[in-house]
């Protein structure tokens, strides 16, 4: 069984981004916030339905400032922390 961990670093290379240090510090809180069976949801903005692991609103932060929103994925090449 995978852990949301496990989850977001596949999403993450499967999208073509990269994990930040940040990305297990978000996990748990994923973890402690949604469980595994609502893992994508994002927990700074867990109230929009439209905003969680690379959806079209955190693809569009990952393009404009080369990270996203919860700064767990970045754009190969940036050195956002």
């Amino acid at each position: 069984m995978s852990t949301i961990l496990d989850m977001m670093l596949e999403n993450c290379k499967n999208a073509g981004y990269y994990p930040t240090q940040n990305i297990e510090k978000i996990a748990k809180a994923k973890n402690m916030m949604f469980g595994e069976n609502e893992w994508r949801r994002c927990p700074c903005d867990g109230q929009n339905e439209k905003r969680y692991c690379i959806s079209e609103l955190c693809r569009s932060d990952i393009e404009r400032d080369g990270i996203c929103h919860c700064r767990c994925y970045q754009k190969v090449g940036t050195d956002n922390k």
